[in-house]
């Protein structure tokens, strides 16, 4: 348990640090303007996928023992709330091509500036009614209710929803200096994680 442990803390801090503002300024700094714009999303997703695919490879190789393997009217139940999980995937808008550079290398070759508006707009419709953070909710349903888990796969699920958890603190704190008040405002109205508001105290 250890070696996973150690394994997936290892990832999660190579990407809090590959994600963070001060790597992007570093990085901006030493490839150039031109280059981060065209560049730096591809490059961080390549390197991510290649960081999770060592972790995923390493893992193979820790010796592993079945937890439980759930049948019946509960494994239909667990596919059940995966499908709510993936269904919330899909009703997030978001943009592949965006999200995993491609858009903005090509962009950049054929000499497009950026769209207007783009990604400097607050978005609050559709799943970011429902949560604030409804991808990673929705990949956290699709892990967490898998029926059949191992002792390393479960404990594997754990640390990655306790990392989405975790995450959504730094990420909306972004999130304010860039939106400022439209965003606390964004907070108050909408759950950050889990589809509930529990009562505040002298409310």
């Amino acid at each position: 348990m250890l070696r996973v442990i150690l394994a997936w803390s290892a990832f999660a801090v190579f990407h809090s640090l590959t994600v963070s503002e001060r790597y992007e300024d570093l990085a901006r700094r030493t490839m150039g303007e031109r280059a981060f714009a065209a560049y730096h999303r591809l490059l961080f997703t390549a390197y991510s996928f290649v960081a999770f695919l060592l972790v995923v490879l390493y893992l193979r190789t820790v010796p592993d023992q079945p937890l439980y393997r759930l049948e019946g009217g509960v494994r239909l139940l667990f596919y059940a709330t995966q499908a709510c999980g993936a269904a919330l995937l899909f009703w997030t808008p978001w943009d592949v091509n965006e999200f995993l550079g491609i858009r903005q290398w090509k962009r950049q070759r054929e000499g497009n500036p950026p769209e207007p508006g783009h990604n400097d707009r607050l978005f609050t419709k559709k799943a970011y009614g429902f949560v604030r953070h409804p991808l990673y909710l929705g990949t956290s349903a699709i892990l967490t209710f898998h029926p059949v888990q191992t002792r390393n796969s479960f404990l594997s699920v754990v640390l990655i929803v306790l990392y989405f958890y975790v995450g959504t603190f730094f990420e909306e704190r972004r999130m304010v200096r860039i939106f400022g008040e439209e965003y606390r405002k964004y907070q108050k109205r909408v759950p950050r994680f889990l589809p509930v508001r529990l009562p505040r105290k002298g409310v």
